[in-house]
């Protein structure tokens, strides 16, 4: 047993060296904050570039040089859309591989040709518990990028809050 011990004493510092360390690991993350629809998200700066805020401020762009994208955005349910519609529209036409849902957001990823789509959506609902503003994001990225790109959706589902 004691030698097993000194084993993995010896093997515990070599191992922690050949952990993958790539962009998404790195620090480099930013905040964006909308204060139109109160919420806040982290991006990764050293993988994706902030366009400008929409002229109508409800969210913003960044855009990947590997072809990733983030959108997140906010809106108010004028169409009075139930949460079904509402997750549909931001998975698009891919097909949808995993659903997760709470009282107030659900979370959908999937695949569209040779890309694979991250999305959260957060629900302010009425007092008769209809849906009253979205504020959703959609992180799209290569397929090939899963090493870098799973680990940022991760993080993203994590620091994608309502700020208010």
């Amino acid at each position: 047993m004691r030698r097993l011990i000194r084993s993995c004493a010896v093997l515990a510092p070599l191992l922690c060296l050949t952990v993958p360390t790539g962009p998404a690991a790195a620090e480099d993350w930013n905040d964006y904050a909308n204060a139109r629809f109160g919420y806040r998200i982290c991006y990764p700066a050293d993988l994706m570039t902030a366009e400008p805020e929409a002229d109508n401020g409800d969210g913003r762009v960044f855009t990947g040089r590997s072809g990733a994208s983030l959108r997140v955005w906010g809106s108010y349910n004028a169409a009075e859309e139930d949460i079904g519609t509402i997750v549909a529209g931001v998975a698009g036409d891919g097909k949808v591989t995993y659903r997760s849902a709470t009282k107030n957001g659900v979370v959908v990823s999937g695949r569209k040709g040779g890309e694979t789509f991250y999305a959260k959506v957060l629900f302010e609902k009425d007092a008769k518990g209809a849906v009253e503003t979205i504020r959703a994001f959609r992180l799209t990225y290569p397929a090939k990028e899963a090493a870098t790109y799973d680990p940022v959706a991760a993080r993203l589902a994590k620091c994608f809050v309502v700020a208010r």
